[in-house]
């Protein structure tokens, strides 16, 4: 059968009863979606004015950090072409050369720069030129598959103004070209954007021998600037005169070819050019864009000087620098606006609907809250429980009305009124003194006790003290339920006077039917005691042998002690008492109940092993009753095994860290599989004219006592029944 689904909190029928004015509704509706509505216009101009200015500011710094980035491209690269030129001027290769001009030392040059070419990437050209201006080692970059010139093409470079410059500069010093796309001397078509990079060699002795010269491939510069594109706006390059190197069409960059077929930056638009010229770095608007830019020395670390840079230029060195411009359309920020303008509209415009739903929703909770107030305060004020709620300070701020039938006053009496005052300093207080302080502490408690309120008398009540804490875990007060459970007490008072009776007349069935083996046990001291006192008798009517009179006498007194022994144990067991709660003993327990079966085991010729643990842990109960419930299991285990090969029943106790166990197994068939857990209820038994009343007994006294009675059938035959009790605090 499939479990009924757990109800969940808001699972009730309480709207059922409770009633609301439409009305009133729909009046407080309209009037909280127009409040609601003019609340939400705010924030959302704001908003929109916040967004737009925050939008500009992260455009602004988005184009910050690609000029930055655009200036650090530039030094990277630059920075790798000197330090590329420095150390050709300089290696091993060079310096053999120079040393001895051989074509050994020209082809090991080449394979140098041939190396560099494939490595590097960098280089359309890579030539070591002498002081004739004819190129002695050329390596062309051959679209990525670098190779050496063969002697007949090399050129005779005199005529060029890279060879011109160079001649008139030191070994420590560079000359560096314009951006340029100036192809070689008879070259069928340009190679693209080319820096040429070029510095003195000089030989041991100091004699300028030559010069080494890079032709930097500067498209490699513009694609690295292109991959920065993107929401800042496009980026443009300048160079010191104003005219395009990138940025506005391969035929508007006049600075790569020299050509000034289309207008310069300063034609294009005069107030940036000006701004540009004062400035190092800044930000220019105008009506159709946002312009920010920085100058960038390509050859000069962030730090250094011109003069600290070593180089030389055909142009004033303080005027060799690019300007990295990044522009971004005004037309795509406000198109940007116009979207976020429609997108907070449409947002809005829901939000607005939402907040009249909301205001509806609201409108109704407010009423029906109102409403269900009234029916739970009718409710509250009617159960027969006493509900409150009790302040960190212990006064009660809120009671029911059950409080006026049980105290004589109305909640508002009781209103700030301690707890103490309410209940009495004397026990009544006291007794739940204990319970007020772990409710405080922020633990759920829940006990019993007497209270005598207002002069109606004892009663048993159930308390509940449920704490009340804060979102911090501070405890603010608690709720306290009272139920009044003496009806219910009475129930389970008669209840256990009833189990006593019955145990009482069980035992009593029990020695009936034990009668014939207890009259055999106590007839044999008994005729122990006659057969001493005859003999004795006639020993007396003789010659008195004191030593036999005085064996006599010590063996009728001890069969007399037998016969009280066995008399005062069946007493015992069937004994009438009120219950008394006390520490037992359950090796005690164990040993007077198996003394007492022991004669109706040998009868039946089973034999009982006693398997007590030493040191056995006490435990709480009444002595009598724990007694029966071993007795039951001893005389079902020797009923059990009186018809089976093996005639054998174990008695052990033994203990775990918190309970104390008695086992009783025998060697029989076991429980019927047919009747389970059935073997414990009333009136159900496996033997032939068995009432079925011991083991329902016995597991009501054990469930009594706080304890459990269980089962098992044994792998190898029989059973094994168990029954367990708490451990007494030491």
């Amino acid at each position: 059968m499939k479990p009924p689904a757990p109800r969940l909190a808001h699972d009730h029928t309480i709207h059922r009863v409770v009633q609301v004015d439409p009305r009133r509704i729909i009046v407080l509706t309209v009037l909280l979606g127009l409040a609601f509505s003019a609340l939400l216009a705010i924030p959302f101009m704001f908003y929109q004015r916040a967004e737009t200015e925050n939008s500009l500011s992260l455009m602004q710094a988005e184009q910050e950090r690609v000029v930055k980035l655009a200036a650090g491209a530039i030094h990277q690269e630059m920075d790798a072409v000197l330090s590329d030129l420095r150390y050709l001027s300089q290696h091993n290769a060079i310096r053999n050369h120079l040393a001895r001009d051989s074509r050994g030392s020209r082809i090991d040059l080449a394979m140098e720069y041939v190396g560099l070419a494939r490595q590097k990437r960098l280089y359309d050209q890579v030539r070591f030129i002498g002081l004739d201006g004819r190129e002695v080692v050329r390596v062309d970059f051959n679209n990525g598959r670098p190779e050496t010139v063969a002697d007949p093409d090399l050129e005779d470079r005199h005529d060029c103004a890279c060879f011109a410059e160079t001649l008139w500069l030191s070994p420590d010093q560079i000359y560096v070209s314009p951006l340029d796309v100036n192809p070689a001397p008879g070259a069928a078509e340009a190679v693209g954007p080319v820096i040429r990079f070029a510095t003195p060699v000089a030989d041991e002795q100091g004699l300028i021998r030559g010069m080494v010269v890079l032709d930097y491939l500067g498209q490699r510069l513009r694609d690295k600037l292109v991959t920065l594109e993107g929401q800042a706006g496009r980026i443009h390059l300048f160079d010191a005169q104003g005219h395009w190197l990138m940025g506005a069409g391969p035929e508007a960059e006049s600075g790569l070819t020299g050509r000034r077929s289309r207008p310069s930056l300063a034609e294009w638009s005069a107030r940036l050019w000006r701004q540009m010229e004062s400035e190092q770095s800044g930000v220019h608007q105008t009506d159709a864009s946002l312009i920010r830019f920085e100058r960038v020395y390509p050859l000069l670390g962030k730090n250094l000087t011109p003069a600290q840079a070593g180089y030389a230029s055909p142009v004033d060195v303080d005027r060799y620098f690019w300007t990295v411009v990044v522009e971004y359309s005004q037309s795509a920020m406000q198109a940007a606006n116009q979207a976020l303008l429609k997108k907070l509209s449409t947002v809005y415009g829901a939000l607005v609907l939402f907040a009249f739903l909301v205001a509806g929703a609201l409108a109704l909770t407010v009423s029906r809250n109102k409403a269900l107030v009234q029916v739970m305060e009718k409710v509250v004020d009617h159960v027969p429980v006493l509900i409150a709620y009790v302040d960190a300070e212990q006064r009660y701020r809120f009671n029911n009305m059950a409080y006026e039938r049980d105290f004589g006053l109305r909640p508002e009496q009781i209103y700030g009124k301690p707890m103490r005052e309410l209940l009495g300093e004397d026990a009544a207080y006291r007794a739940v003194r204990p319970y007020i302080e772990q409710a405080l502490a922020g633990k759920a408690v829940s006990f019993e006790c007497q209270l005598a309120p207002a002069d109606s008398g004892t009663r048993d009540v159930a308390i509940s003290y449920l704490p009340d804490l804060s979102s911090q875990g501070g405890v603010r007060g608690f709720y306290v339920m009272v139920n009044d459970v003496t009806p219910i007490k009475a129930s389970q008072r008669r209840e256990r006077e009833h189990m006593l009776e019955l145990a009482h007349v069980t035992r009593l069935a029990s020695l009936g039917e034990m009668a014939t083996q207890i009259a055999h046990e106590i007839n044999q001291p008994l005729a122990a005691i006659a057969l001493y006192s005859a003999a004795g008798l006639r020993t007396m009517a003789g010659e008195c042998d004191r030593s036999k009179m005085e064996a006599w006498l010590e063996a009728i007194n001890a069969q007399a002690k037998r016969a009280g022994e066995i008399v005062k144990r069946v007493r015992s067991f069937v004994q009438k008492e009120g219950p008394k709660l006390a520490p037992v003993d359950l090796n005690l327990v164990a040993r007077e109940t198996a003394a007492l079966v022991d004669h109706d085991a040998r009868s039946h010729d089973v034999e009982i092993v006693r398997e007590l643990a030493e040191g056995l842990p006490l435990v709480q109960g009444e002595r009598v009753l724990l007694e029966q419930v071993a007795f039951n299991l001893l005389r079902n285990a020797i009923d059990a095994v009186a018809g089976s090969g093996e005639r054998r029943v174990t008695l052990r106790t033994f203990s775990d860290a918190q309970l104390v166990y008695v086992e009783v197994s025998d060697t029989g068939p076991g429980v019927d599989p047919a009747l389970g857990e059935q073997i414990f209820s009333s009136f159900v038994t496996s033997k032939q004219g068995g009432l079925g009343m011991g083991l329902a007994i016995s597991r009501s006294i054990v469930e009594a006592h706080g304890g459990s009675l269980r089962y098992v059938n044994n792998p190898g035959g029989g059973a094994t029944f168990t029954f367990s009790l708490a451990q007494v605090a030491s």
